[in-house]
């Protein structure tokens, strides 16, 4: 990295949701902005998630009134900036005869979720008899069913595209975003925040000041604490998620109760169900977090045990992912630890904050509140704007209205088929035209990648130019589609490196490495599965 004598108004430790909706909060308002990420955007926690941007409907058993508003509140308001990638979903819950919520119970959670949801354009939510709910999925567990309940979150296929968009809005609003810079020391001095950091790519060092300092490392936050020498009183309560990836089970997304009260989902991902996830309190090494075992099984047991006609076998298990929660509370159980989120004024004269807690839905809040607290020790009084700004990729229009205009009008343009054009809407917003381009100037780029998906080799081009991909990890699994598939790119990974490597401009050595370091994380996913 070269010298920099810059002082920015603040650093952001953390390329998650949470630090990149903070870097294009700051940079938004004025501020001069730098984010360091010790490996890629979303690579941790952000891309281990359900999947879901919802509103929290099991917090309400917990009368968490306020954070099941909150989230439903930024549900709506990231619909709105990115309808290209969240999409309503009905989500059905069956309701068992011993269940700890009963029937009328659930029903009155579902009519409150309703009331409190800001988007009148999703249908009423309603529950339903025993059988109406068969008619919904005629292969649950008909034992001791006595109806179901049926209510409307929402899914985005890759959270990583949505970290992505904040990150490509940021570094438009002048924000300066590096991906595998890890800070190794931090230093609150009376002129401001000393960050020594290394390029791990590289392997060169540099130092960067700010006024401010924001600690939004997520499950990480400790240890970017102690790189500062802070306080060596952990403030994070980690707890471990998995997820299993399936062939699809069902078209109907369930959200069940276990029998040790426990609540998770069976819902289709495209052509695939995922199933998850767990709560369990997590001790171990943050940079391998894997599922294992117990969690695989449980998993499964339930699930067959709602499905119990179904397929749902270890073997069936394509892959696994896990995660951690950066949670910011303790509870009495782990799945009944708040979700909320705290900043935290640290420091000698409080330059350093943490924001810590918090969830996927409610990121854009949390980024305000972290940003705000910035700007009353910066003396800057410029408020958020990303409640109304839209994001990178924002279609400016009705969503439906867009497609109906832009799809032909793009496809005639760039000669291509309407659904090829559909298809990188639906990941890129109104930036398909820029990969659609990159195809058309290209033959070599105009080609489909894998029969499982429509991705092009354009978009390994868009990666590395445009969102900052500098591996082929960050291109597969965190820029396109294909990583989420059956294969997940194993049978395509030399054309894509390929490709990259012309791009970024490796070697033959280079090339191979970064091959190997790509189904080494694969392996690392389906290791439990023989364990």
């Amino acid at each position: 990295m070269a010298d920099n004598d810059t002082i920015y108004d603040l650093i952001v430790i953390g390329g998650g949701i949470t630090g990149a909706g903070a870097a294009r909060d700051a940079a938004l308002r004025g501020l001069s902005c730098l984010l360091l990420e010790k490996g890629d955007f979303a690579s941790g926690v952000s891309s281990k998630s359900t999947r879901l941007i919802h509103g929290g409907l099991r917090y309400l058993a917990n009368f968490e009134m306020d954070l099941v508003a909150e989230s439903l509140r930024e549900r709506a308001i990231l619909r709105s900036q990115a309808p290209y990638l969240i999409h309503p979903m009905p989500i059905l819950i069956p309701i068992y005869k011993g269940d700890p919520h009963g029937r009328a119970v659930i029903s009155l959670g579902v009519r409150l979720y309703d009331l409190l949801s800001h988007e009148k354009d999703i249908p009423h939510y309603f529950t339903s008899n025993r059988e109406q709910t068969l008619g919904f999925e005629p292969r649950l567990n008909q034992e001791n069913l006595a109806g179901s309940a049926l209510f409307y979150d929402h899914q985005i296929l890759m959270p990583e595209r949505l970290v992505i968009e904040n990150v490509i809005s940021a570094r438009e609003a002048g924000a300066k975003l590096l991906n595998y810079v890890k800070a190794e020391k931090i230093e609150d001095t009376n002129g401001g925040v000393v960050v020594t950091a290394r390029d791990l790519l590289a392997g060169t060092r540099q130092v960067f000041r700010s006024k401010v300092l924001i600690n939004a490392a997520g499950p990480w936050i400790d240890k970017v604490r102690q790189a500062g020498n802070i306080d060596h009183q952990k403030i994070i309560y980690p707890t471990k998620g998995i997820h299993l990836v399936l062939p699809k089970l069902s078209d109907q997304a369930l959200f069940v109760t276990s029998r040790d009260e426990r609540m998770f989902f069976i819902i289709p991902l495209g052509a695939y169900s995922l199933i998850g996830t767990t709560d369990t309190k997590y001790g171990g090494d943050l940079d391998d977090v894997h599922a294992d075992s117990s969690d695989i099984e449980y998993l499964l047991a339930e699930s067959k045990r709602i499905l119990p006609g179904l397929n749902i076998a270890r073997e069936a298990i394509l892959y696994t992912y896990a995660g951690v929660r950066p949670l910011a509370f303790s509870g009495e159980s782990e799945s009944k630890i708040s979700r909320k989120h705290r900043v935290i004024m640290e420091g000698r004269s409080h330059r350093i904050i943490t924001i810590a807690g918090g969830k996927l839905t409610t990121y854009r809040n949390m980024a305000k509140d972290v940003v705000d607290s910035a700007c009353r020790i910066i003396g800057e009084k410029a408020r958020s704007v990303t409640d109304r700004k839209p994001l990178a990729g924002c279609l400016y229009m009705d969503y439906e209205v867009y497609l109906r205009d832009a799809v032909p009008e793009l496809a005639t343009r760039h000669k291509v088929s309407p659904d090829t054009v559909r298809y990188l809407v639906g990941f890129y917003g109104s930036r398909a035209d820029r990969i659609l381009a990159l195809r058309e100037a290209d033959p070599v780029l105009a080609g489909t990648i894998s029969s499982e998906s429509r991705d092009v080799y354009a978009q390994v081009v868009y990666s590395v130019r445009e969102e900052g991909a500098r591996t082929l990890s960050d291109i597969i699994l965190r820029r396109m589609h294909i990583g989420m598939t059956a294969s997940r790119g194993r049978g395509q990974v030399e054309q894509i490196a390929g490709i990259a490597g012309r791009e970024l401009g490796w070697n033959e050595d280079e090339k191979q490495h970064y091959v190997a370091e790509f189904k080494k994380e694969l392996a690392k996913e389906t290791a439990c599965l023989n364990c």
